[in-house]
């Protein structure tokens, strides 16, 4: 099949719009917490939970995503992802804390489906020589929909009134449900009506396992999946308990994290492209991620603010900015129609990530009493993460001379 340069450029666009209505559905409510807090007569920080609810069941369905691209096709199953967003804000809608929990379960599975369909979808149309690009590129949907979130959801709860506004999540998913409608059967020509829809989540778990590659690999996306947790979680706390910033001046910070993860997607993307290596890239992105988190420790009141925002802008490019290559290289070492199966265990793992990074960051913050210091922990996260890939490189080479 020859895919030509408009039909690439059509899919990743819809992958960039699905990554980023992704984003904004899982960033609705945190964004009005506050508001929706008031709303339920409840406390704010309870918004956390709902995360974490959103989270455990993107890590289930990301473990079951292999079986619903195999019999749906990539593109139904990017169309039922969706459906599913606009089915979570609905039940949003309601006001009711049951509804808002059973919305948190089927917005984390809808999320646990957009990244295993997606490379699936991607691995069809990419080739040695962009395959790190283009990866890149649809994972700028993450911070795009972040920052729209972070933007339109106050100004519309305020309007509105918070349950009203989920409305805008529901119209987005199901507009582009719809405009996806045409081009399902060019994309999911490959789809098999006899493959098994629910299977042994294990099954994919022992394939990712049984390569050693993919096995370090995906413990690499672990490890920055906790560094890009503490990263987004803790910078703005840290930046006004520990440095006096107002609320205003740290979350400024907050947007430079998320503006240059955007550029250090495409940037590390483009790079593993040029020297042909996105294991070598994914190395270097986890000692700079290191080398911030250590500059960071170091922070203080005296420090000039234009140089606390070049740190922040540093740490986003590669602390956010290291997800593209890694979806990249799962794919790439998956064994051939086993792509969005390994990618979903691969992503199960990460997601365990983004509990253990601020698990352990906030049990060593209540030993140093200090957000900075702390920040010791995610340096040795990401040096863990570059351990991890040096044994990637290790296997895939131990791989290749066997080949030989």
């Amino acid at each position: 099949m020859t895919i030509g340069r408009v039909q690439t450029v059509v899919v990743v666009g819809y992958l960039i719009l699905i990554q980023a209505t992704g984003a904004i559905a899982g960033f609705w409510l945190p964004a009005i917490a506050p508001e929706v807090g008031l709303g339920l007569g409840v406390d704010p920080i309870l918004i956390g939970y709902q995360v974490l609810i959103q989270y455990i069941f993107a890590m289930l369905a990301s473990l079951m995503a292999g079986g619903f691209v195999r019999r749906l096709g990539a593109w139904r199953a990017s169309q039922l992802a969706l459906a599913l967003f606009a089915a979570s804000h609905a039940l949003f809608l309601t006001g009711s804390i049951t509804m808002i929990v059973l919305g948190s379960v089927l917005l984390g599975c809808g999320y646990g489906l957009v990244t295993p369909a997606a490379s699936h979808l991607l691995n069809k149309i990419v080739t040695p020589r962009n395959r790190n690009l283009v990866f890149s590129i649809r994972f700028t949907g993450v911070p795009l929909g972040g920052i729209t979130a972070g933007l339109a959801a106050p100004a519309t709860a305020l309007y509105l009134g918070w349950q009203q506004s989920v409305l805008v999540v529901v119209a987005i998913s199901l507009l582009l449900v719809l405009a996806m409608q045409p081009l399902r059967a060019r994309w999911d020509d490959d789809r098999s009506a006899s493959a098994r829809i629910f299977q042994s989540p294990v099954s994919d778990i022992k394939l990712v396992w049984s390569l050693a590659p993919l096995k370090w690999i995906a413990f690499f996306g672990l490890c920055m999946g906790a560094v890009q947790t503490t990263l987004t979680t803790y910078t703005v706390t840290m930046l006004v308990e520990d440095l006096g910033y107002t609320l205003i001046a740290a979350g400024v910070g907050l947007s430079m994290i998320q503006f240059a993860s955007v550029f250090g997607r495409v940037a590390w993307g483009w790079l593993a492209d040029k020297i042909g290596g996105g294991l070598a890239v994914s190395g270097l992105v986890a000692l700079i991620a290191s080398i911030c988190a250590g500059i960071t420790c170091l922070l203080s009141p005296a420090w000039p603010t234009g140089l606390v925002y070049a740190l922040c802008f540093a740490f986003g490019l590669v602390g956010m900015g290291w997800n593209g290559v890694y979806a990249s290289e799962i794919a790439r070492l998956a064994p051939a129609g086993k792509v969005s199966g390994a990618t979903g265990a691969a992503m199960f793992i990460t997601f365990s990530g983004v509990f253990l990074g601020p698990v352990l960051f906030v049990a060593i913050h209540g030993w140093s009493g200090h957000y900075t210091t702390t920040f010791a922990l995610t340096a040795a996260i990401a040096l863990t993460g570059l351990f991890c890939v040096t044994r990637a490189v290790a296997g895939a080479r131990a791989i290749a001379a066997i080949g030989r």
